[in-house]
């Protein structure tokens, strides 16, 4: 096994890099260092420099390039820290026992090497681009009236192509019917069919485990109930128990109308009916919808006939137009240019 890492997946690089950028931060700002000698504008673009440098090399797996990174950024640390634990104005008298005082050199540094940097790294860096948001095509959501089974069937001068009507087929998708008119199917339909049947496997789902396991264990629960009830009450009829909210040894609970006695199956029931009743309004649903399927099957199967008839009956009209011309000609002669015809000689 290979023994490098990356360094973005370090966290010993990772927390060298955050202590460095925020201690490079900290000083360009006015609060944590007041006395350092740039203006408003230039403590921004130094600002600005930082991130942009940063978020340049976040990507960075050399170790020579992410060596030369981090050298740079402990100097300019080092002539940040310098620059503002001094002013250029500063006037100190000397002794033969005090230290020299500092040079303005950081001061000059700053002040010199700031404009020459690139506009490119002066501006604030843009903020993170979010995912790509893909807006739905119109054939993807079309309207109601411009829907498959509100257009068809097309009139023939819409057909385009060689002009023939093909007859679609009705097919059945794991129950959920669709109208195949040419190979291979939109993806839009095929989104939507993988987004019904996944829907009605979940519902099939929750139904199934509601009737199995929530119903037993809500019968479990009431049988509890029930013996917990009945304890109760004799001890209430002994004068040692209280009075718990238990009636007829069953549990009231709120919402359930006042009176009524809940069970603990109440739920699993309800959810049952409900995914039932949403199977139920899905399947009528879809029996309208071949029966509307099915009539444009119908309509597009008597335009192809009648179409066909019409293209047979077309090329039989040019078949004997074509033959009356040969005959004519067979008879009197082809035309020439000037309108006469010219008979052919019978052969002796």
């Amino acid at each position: 096994m290979s023994a490098f890492v990356v360094p973005a997946r370090s966290g010993a690089h990772r927390v060298a890099a955050i202590a460095l950028y925020r201690a490079l931060l900290t000083q360009c700002s006015p609060k944590a260092s007041p006395s350092l000698p740039l203006a408003d504008n230039q403590r921004a673009a130094l600002r600005n420099v930082i991130r942009n440098k940063f978020r340049r090399n976040r990507h960075v797996h050399s170790a020579k390039h992410l060596k030369l990174s981090f050298t740079a950024g402990y100097e300019l640390l080092d002539i940040l820290d310098r620059a503002s634990s001094t002013t250029p104005t500063t006037t100190t008298t000397t002794t033969p026992t005090s230290p020299p005082p500092p040079t303005p050199t950081s001061h000059h540094l700053l002040q010199t090497l700031l404009p020459l940097a690139p506009p490119h790294l002066l501006r604030f860096p843009p903020p993170p681009r979010g995912p790509r948001r893909l807006d739905p095509s119109p054939e993807a959501c079309p309207p109601p009236a411009r829907r498959l089974l509100a257009r068809r069937p097309l009139p023939a001068s819409a057909l385009g192509g060689t002009g023939v009507r093909r007859v679609p087929r009705i097919v059945s998708a794991n129950l959920f019917p669709m109208l195949r008119y040419r190979k291979p199917q939109p993806r839009s339909l095929s989104r939507v069919l993988t987004d019904k049947v996944k829907q009605r496997q979940r519902r099939l789902n929750v139904r199934r485990e509601a009737e199995t396991e929530w119903m037993a264990w809500g019968v479990g629960e009431d049988v509890w109930d029930r013996l917990v009830g009945v304890a109760v009450e004799e001890e209430e009829d002994e004068g040692v128990g209280r009075k718990r909210g238990r009636r007829g040894g069953d549990v009231v609970r709120d919402g359930e109308g006042e009176g009524d006695e809940a069970s603990w199956t109440y739920e699993p029931q309800r959810i049952a009916k409900m995914i039932s009743a949403q199977l139920g309004s899905q399947k009528r649903e879809l029996v309208r919808t071949v029966k509307v399927m099915q009539d444009v099957v119908d309509k597009e199967a008597e335009l192809a006939e009648a179409e066909r008839k019409g293209r047979r009956a077309k090329k039989q009209r040019a078949r004997r137009a074509k033959k009356r011309s040969e005959d004519v000609e067979a008879t009197f002669g082809k035309e020439d240019g000037a309108g006469r015809r010219r008979t052919r000689r019978r052969p002796r």
